[in-house]
């Protein structure tokens, strides 16, 4: 008796896993056209990402799919596992567009991004801005950024500086509680050590 308790449970199993597998397979093509659609709007046309999924025999506590994300250079290159061929920079800007494309999780999660914008200005930059916002709704983003068109987005400002003495660098952090501090530091990108009065108006405008 027990084991046909057994056999009927075990196939009532495999029939679970394998529709879950066909319902990840249609989720699959979806996300992988989402993600795609917001890399090329983050410039990153050459980069295409993709979903590797395969069935294995048997059943693990995820059921019988066995996924990896992959990325290739283009249509005609070899898809290559995310996870050891993207650079940092890739890494955060494909985590952004599936954070786009996935929206808001239950759990709000805190999110560094870090090279977000490398290889990026004008308007791409503002776009990457604005994504960066959009999904700073309901959840933490914490971004280093060199781009004002980036900065001018955050609701939150800190300043970082490195300075080196004899024990070696130090880092300081400074929270730019005033609006003016904001904008003489978006400035600052704009037009380097000297802060000119076209340049302040110029981050008033960005932040606006």
């Amino acid at each position: 008796q027990f084991s046909q308790e057994q056999k009927i449970l075990t196939d009532e199993l495999h029939l679970l896993a394998q529709d879950l597998h066909q319902k990840r397979k249609k989720a699959a093509a979806l996300l992988i056209q989402g993600v795609n659609t917001e890399l090329q709007d983050l410039n990153m046309k050459g980069l295409l990402f993709g979903i590797h999924l395969k069935e294995i025999q048997a059943v693990v506590s995820t059921g019988i799919s066995e996924i990896e994300f992959t990325t290739q250079s283009g249509s005609h290159d070899t898809p290559r596992p995310l996870a050891k061929f993207a650079s940092g920079g890739e890494l955060s800007r494909i985590l952004l567009a599936l954070k786009r494309v996935i929206g808001l999780s239950d759990w709000p999660r805190t999110y560094l991004f870090d090279e977000v914008d490398a290889g990026v200005s004008g308007l791409t930059a503002e776009k990457v801005g604005r994504k960066l916002r959009a999904i700073a709704r309901g959840q933490q983003i914490i971004c280093v950024t060199h781009l004002p068109q980036v900065a001018a987005f955050a609701d939150h400002h800190y300043l970082i500086q490195k300075s080196t003495q004899r024990g070696g660098d130090e880092v300081h952090v400074s929270f730019l509680e005033h609006k003016e501090q904001k904008v003489d530091e978006i400035a600052r990108l704009i037009s380097g050590a000297k802060i000119t009065p076209t340049s302040r108006k110029h981050a008033r405008v960005l932040i606006a």
